[in-house]
């Protein structure tokens, strides 16, 4: 350590006795202060465009929807639920919903030939914000059947309630690349197909019929059982 003040000391002895000019080097020294202030800004410019790239943070977090369809028996208890004698939805035609994502783009979820999983996720929901990057990762790692598509409706906004706010930064900080859908600001997707707890899922098979659905936080291998049920029961009809 003595050695290395001693170099240190020397360093700067060496650096002092070479500014020939000290009105000189106060004059370089500021450019250079300017110039690094300068490139220190253009660069935290830049980090904030590359992290904002494709979320509008200042987009609606809400938007109008159009729902065709009967409203479904909300889902009062916890768990899965597949037995048509005690879940009188199982069975039922899933309602068709339209709406927008969180850049205005319509989104569609009706009949359309292929099983399907909706989830409907609240920003401010410590199940959903524990389940979501589960619901990513088995996606990302080929999980998901191929005969079955994964939505998502981003429900219950609520600004006050702080947590994971706003849920378009939410859905892309944790890579969900699925559609989804902005519910109404009163919430009326979630409340026609029947939510009572989150996060809430509907699975479907082919034919748009309810094989399934879910209410409360469901671990990895639940999750992907659900898929391919809703896959399994798409297969068999």
């Amino acid at each position: 350590m003595a050695d290395t003040k001693t170099s240190r000391k020397r360093d700067r002895s060496t650096a002092s006795t070479t500014v020939a000019n000290p009105d000189s080097g106060s004059n370089k020294m500021f450019t250079l202060v300017i110039i690094a202030i300068l490139v220190l800004g253009l660069a935290g410019i830049a980090i904030v465009a590359t992290s904002r790239e494709g979320v509008d943070l200042d987009g609606d977090q809400t938007a109008p929807i159009e729902i065709e369809g009967e409203f479904l028996t909300q889902m009062t208890s916890s768990g899965i639920s597949a037995d048509p004698s005690t879940d009188p939805v199982i069975g039922v035609q899933m309602p068709t919903v339209t709406g927008t994502d969180f850049s205005d783009n319509e989104i569609v979820i009706g009949a359309d030939g292929r099983a399907k999983a909706v989830y409907f996720l609240a920003h401010w929901c410590p199940h959903c914000q524990a389940e979501l990057p589960r619901i990513v990762e088995l996606i990302e790692t080929g999980r998901q059947p191929a005969d079955l598509d994964i939505y998502a409706i981003s429900t219950s906004v609520d600004a006050s309630r702080g947590g994971a706010y706003p849920p378009v930064r939410w859905f892309d900080q944790e890579g969900f690349t699925a559609p989804v859908i902005r519910d109404s600001a009163d919430n009326e997707a979630f409340l026609h197909f029947g939510g009572g707890g989150y996060p809430y899922a509907i699975y479907v098979d082919a034919d748009n019929n309810i094989v399934a659905r879910s209410s409360g936080e469901l671990q990895p291998q639940a999750i992907e059982a659900m898929w391919l049920t809703a896959a399994g029961s798409a297969a068999a009809g």
